[in-house]
């Protein structure tokens, strides 16, 4: 069982997708003059789907006509692009081509290599012409505040080993940072492919946070601690010099680290708090391959739980922020709630079993929080170094 995933221009004549190989279901990206406008989903047992087919299911599935109206692209300047990565080679092959039409457009290229155990991040960087660092000390957080300060731009934007960026992607962040006043841009995360039972059941956990609508959040409508709405860690992008004066992103958050995750959703927090606006782009669009193996999502999903609720034990603890409480029993209760819902309208559900593996996570993430704090402090008290602006050290 497995999802064919293909794209449609609505402004012009609709094609066959075919042959699809096999595949129970497809998944349609939605596009207006090459900007992202919605999803189409279909069940099939044929083999391909006809332009009639695909109009008809367009008139079923939405009430009124998809469109957007078609803006002259304005001029854009170049972006940082960090790419961080850990022994993930084989995601690099899919990830650095995808960069090559982005540093065509005038955009640098960054490759962080975190804690490497073997050359072959650095080899296959160098066959791309791309810049190459390394950052020694293990963690997702290290390696992003390594990039950081090796940019060139103004504009910083994060992206994973396992994505693959859509040509437009660049260019639709650099165009959301038009006012001042927006710190952050995060984008559209979608499914690069859905082959296997586990990638099909991690698109049911993060498909109702995808959305075509342009948001902008302020802590006039957000607190803090729920900042985990806002975008993901795979597609964001940050304003380098409030990033710096923020003191860059806690190093005892995310990959690497007993906290496993959080770094991003820490951040986004901070750059809420300092008053700067995070602007959801749908334009902004990563292709992003989900976890193939049953083993894979478990670890990732008790990872997530661990990290928010390491991300919601810091905002308790050393920034006073006692709504965190409130954020917390809702974000621990309302996984189970969508559930049920979803199976009571008789939509795919995430499994009860990964649902109780992320609460367990949770669980831990204060401990977690603590341990890591334990760590990040010993090893700043051996190496005599002072510690990072975004550690309180509370």
């Amino acid at each position: 069982m497995s999802t064919f995933i293909a794209e449609l221009e609505l402004s012009s004549p609709y094609p066959v997708f075919g042959p699809l190989e096999g595949a129970t279901g497809i998944l349609v990206l939605l596009r207006w003059h090459g900007k992202p406008a919605g999803l189409l989903r279909l069940q099939t047992e044929a083999d391909s789907i006809t332009p009639k087919q695909l109009a008809a299911a367009l008139t079923t599935q939405f009430a009124h006509p998809l469109s957007m109206p078609e803006a002259a692209p304005q001029p854009v300047e170049p972006i940082s692009i960090l790419v961080c990565t850990h022994e993930r080679p084989d995601d690099l092959t899919h990830c650095l081509p995808a960069l090559v039409p982005l540093a065509e457009q005038g955009h640098e290229i960054i490759v962080v290599d975190n804690a490497p155990r073997t050359p072959r991040t650095a080899e296959l960087a160098m066959q791309y012409s791309f810049r190459y660092i390394c950052e020694p000390n293990l963690g997702l957080n290290h390696a992003r505040n390594c990039g950081l300060r090796a940019a060139s731009y103004p504009i910083v934007a994060y992206t994973d080993d396992d994505t693959v960026p859509d040509p437009e992607w660049a260019n639709a962040v650099a165009r959301a940072f038009a006012s001042p006043q927006v710190g952050c841009v995060t984008g559209l995360v979608m499914p690069w492919e859905l082959e296997t039972p586990a990638q099909e059941q991690f698109e049911v956990y993060c498909a109702h946070r995808r959305t075509f609508t342009r948001e902008v959040f302020t802590t006039a409508q957000l607190r803090p601690a729920a900042a985990g709405v806002v975008g993901m860690g795979a597609n964001m992008a940050f304003r380098r010099d409030l990033l710096l004066r923020l003191g860059g992103f806690d190093p005892r958050l995310d990959g690497g680290t007993p906290t496993c995750s959080g770094g991003d959703t820490e951040m986004f927090a901070r750059v809420l708090e300092a008053g700067a606006h995070i602007v959801y782009e749908p334009g902004a669009l990563i292709w992003h391959r989900h976890r193939r193996t049953e083993a894979q999502l478990r670890s990732c999903l008790f990872g997530y739980g661990v990290g928010l609720y390491s991300f919601l034990t810091k905002r308790l603890v050393e920034a006073d922020e006692w709504d965190t409480l409130v954020i917390a029993a809702r974000w621990w209760l309302g996984p189970f709630m969508k559930a049920a819902q979803r199976r009571w309208r008789g939509q795919p559900a995430v499994p009860l079993s990964l649902l109780l593996l992320e609460a367990w996570g949770a669980c831990l993430g204060p401990w977690r929080f603590w341990q890591a704090t334990r760590r990040y402090q010993a090893d700043q008290r051996a190496t005599s170094q002072p510690l990072s602006a975004g550690v309180t050290g509370k």
